[in-house]
């Protein structure tokens, strides 16, 4: 009873997921009107739905441990379990403020007297963006999940994939009164920590616009985009692996629908414009081909034809990246956006040298983002006369604050890297934690059947896992509570 509650609950989270931001938008809009931040009652929704299914989980643990007395304790621990704890007990003792410690003569009164260097809400949103799925992750590992439920979970995210790239499609070509009828502000491409989402981005010195679909921008909508990519290339090769053997027959009407669902999940990726997401896809299918190749038996297929297939897309790939380099350099280079993905990582790098025990939980990412000023960087000699009319954005003119003129803006501490941030606010351990973590979570890959439900899983976690070398890839709920929930099923099952 209590796994099927469980498996019900996370299944209702996991479908749910993408449409947080525009639900929560709306939701807003309705209840307080126009130009609102979102409401903390609905935007907290994901994380005590997340919540209750742990705690679900820890009573079946517990359950089973004493009822049942299975041979193996699901208490037993491994290499992942424990890069998770010691991370959280080592991000509690570098955020807390050493003259407090010093005065409690050590450890004596840790637990009584505890004390952050940051505010409490810093501390609190750094745990929810770095900590929180993987706790749930060490308990929901623990727990039994059925074929059934990952079976129905994989078709309900290609669908759910499918309306989210539809929609996504549509809304590059619909006005601007159209989102902010929805509630969401008119002030594309900035973030405001305290108003309402912005609408869509627009690429830099171009009328292009990012689309970003149910969600709250085109990198998380690219990033969350390579789930339904992954299961789609699975249900693919499943398919044609049954076909090669004679088992079914490739249908038509599957062909049609396939092909068209996966075209639209490719459109809408290329239309987000976010060339994390792009090469974390290409990685993604890079890796499935060499995969494909070493299990050429498997597949009944000769291994000459899925190379020369794998060469074949990898020239077509370098081909239309390089025309499209040339026709429209403007989509791929962005000089102030490649720009910062190449500061921010390297001023990262300067600060875990500078701090080797980590500024402390919250300092970096995207909880530095939700509590600093909107910094706003342009060319030197642009006009910012569009902003004066504002109170809640900074105007930099290369790394000059121009405006406002009477006061120092606190900008966010931003490393355009997932494993950075991690050494940022935890030093070098905390660097090394996020890199040995993502690696042992990914080691079954080099083993896994093809048509095993575990590889879209698998193969999206990649995916995010190659985003976080120039994103901030696990920020958003949806892709990385999605992802911890199937990794943990997929362990299980």
């Amino acid at each position: 009873m209590l796994q099927r509650i469980r498996e019900w609950l996370a299944f209702i989270l996991l479908c749910l997921l993408p449409f947080h931001a525009l639900l929560v938008t709306v939701g807003t809009k309705l209840i307080k009107g126009p130009g609102f931040a979102p409401l903390p009652v609905l935007a907290l929704w994901k994380e005590g739905l997340l919540l209750l299914i742990v705690a679900i989980a820890i009573i079946d643990i517990f359950h089973r441990e004493y009822a049942s007395q299975p041979e193996k304790s699901a208490w037993s621990f491994d290499a992942i379990d424990w890069l998770i704890l010691g991370g959280l007990v080592w991000a509690s003792v570098v955020s807390m403020d050493p003259s407090t410690f010093a005065k409690l003569g050590g450890f004596s009164g840790f637990f009584t007297h505890l004390k952050f260097t940051s505010a409490d809400k810093q501390f609190l949103l750094g745990f929810k963006y770095d900590f929180l799925p993987l706790a749930a992750f060490f308990f929901l590992r623990r727990v039994l999940w059925t074929e059934k439920w990952l079976k129905q979970v994989l078709i309900g995210l290609a669908t759910v994939g499918a309306i989210a790239a539809l929609y996504g499609i549509v809304t590059a070509f619909l006005p601007i009164s159209f989102f902010t009828a929805l509630g969401y502000s008119d002030a594309y491409s900035l973030y405001i920590p305290g108003g309402p989402l912005a609408a869509f981005q627009q690429i830099e010195s171009s009328p292009i616009r990012r689309i970003q679909s149910v969600m709250s921008g085109p990198n998380q909508l690219g990033l969350w985009l390579l789930i339904p990519f992954s299961i789609f290339l699975w249900i693919g090769i499943k398919r044609f692996k049954s076909h090669l053997r004679s088992e079914t027959d490739l249908k038509i009407s599957f062909l049609l629908i396939w092909g068209f669902v996966f075209a639209a999940i490719l459109a809408a990726l290329m239309l987000t414009y976010s060339r994390a997401a792009w090469i974390a896809a290409a990685g993604m299918t890079f890796f499935l081909f060499i995969l494909a190749a070493r299990r050429a038996k498997q597949l009944g297929y000769p291994r000459r034809v899925l190379v020369l297939t794998l060469v074949s897309v990898v020239v077509a790939g370098a081909a239309a990246a390089g025309t499209l380099v040339k026709l429209r350099p403007d989509l791929l280079i962005r000089a102030q956006s490649l720009g910062g993905h190449i500061d921010r990582p390297l001023n990262a790098i300067g600060l875990i040298g500078q701090h080797p025990f980590g500024l402390g939980l919250g300092t970096a990412g995207p909880a530095s983002n939700a509590l600093s000023d909107v910094c706003v960087y342009q060319p030197a000699g642009s006009d910012y006369s569009w902003a004066k009319s504002r109170t809640d954005i900074c105007i930099f003119l290369g790394n000059t604050q121009r405006y406002p003129a009477d006061r120092a803006c606190v900008c966010p501490l931003l490393t355009e890297n997932w494993y950075l941030q991690f050494g940022v606010e935890m030093g070098i351990p905390g660097l090394i934690l996020s890199i040995l973590l993502a690696l042992l979570v990914l080691r079954p890959l080099l083993s896994i059947n093809l048509t095993d439900r575990a590889l879209p899983a698998l193969l999206a976690f990649l995916g995010v896992s190659i985003a976080g070398i120039f994103l901030h890839a696990f920020e958003d709920s949806a892709v990385a509570y999605t992802v911890w929930v199937l990794m943990s099923a997929v362990r299980k099952t």
